[in-house]
């Protein structure tokens, strides 16, 4: 355990900085105590009960560039002595040490055989068919950009996210761009000119002085638009 001036103590669990009075100490079953941030305490706390491995430090997989837990992640060398680090479902997908590298990505990517083959998504990251990264589970509908009390930002499906905000542990939730055109009534495949052409029109009918208007639609208004400008 790191403690900085005895006020502060790395979590055990994901390893995140929290302060003395946040964290808390869960002895183990072989007799260890591990310091736990509010978020891993429950995994500690299950860790105790089942008898298994607590570990909630996380890291990315070469293939899908999904945030797994770092004891899901496997390491596989290709036959070029390309080493990568690959989640379950990429790890099934890499080229067999026997030679067998006709298995191909599911999503048709073709094999996993260096990391310029890995999983990297150029489609619409709003239709893209990604993976929630609290459940790993592949969800159609556009993700929720999560910005969390620790300042990490997660993309999450709905359940997850709901979720999340009953735990207390979410800062922010921006909205989601398909939210944002609906608001301003455009397209998906609409240009800046078109978006900004629709924020005017809606704006002016959402300023507050307006009968037609008021506070609140103003706000959406112009956070829709804000959206819609950012990158992703």
């Amino acid at each position: 355990m790191a403690v900085v001036g005895n006020r502060r103590a790395d979590c055990e669990g994901c390893g995140r900085t929290v302060s003395r009075e946040e964290s808390t100490t869960v002895t183990m079953p072989n007799g260890d105590e591990v310091v736990c941030c509010p978020d891993c305490e429950p995994h500690a706390r299950a860790a105790v009960r089942t008898g298994t491995a607590f570990d909630q430090r996380r890291a990315t997989c070469d293939g899908c560039t999904g945030r797994y837990l770092a004891a899901e992640l496997e390491d596989v060398i290709l036959d070029d002595g390309t080493a990568l680090t690959c989640c379950p479902s990429c790890l099934a997908q890499a080229p067999d040490p026997d030679g067998d590298d006709d298995r191909s990505d599911p999503d048709g990517g073709g094999p996993i055989g260096s990391r310029t083959a890995s999983h990297t998504s150029t489609s619409d990251p709003d239709t893209d068919h990604d993976r929630c990264r609290q459940c790993h589970e592949r969800v159609v509908e556009e993700r929720f950009r999560v910005t969390t009390i620790d300042g990490r930002t997660e993309r999450l499906c709905s359940d997850c996210t709901a979720d999340a905000e009953e735990r207390g542990i979410v800062a922010d939730v921006a909205m989601r761009r398909t939210r944002a055109r609906e608001v301003l009534g455009v397209d998906a495949d609409a240009s800046d000119e078109a978006i900004r052409e629709a924020f005017h029109r809606q704006v002016k009918r959402a300023h507050p002085d307006r009968q037609s208007g008021s506070q609140s639609a103003f706000t959406l208004v112009t956070d829709a638009y804000e959206r819609l400008r950012e990158e992703d």
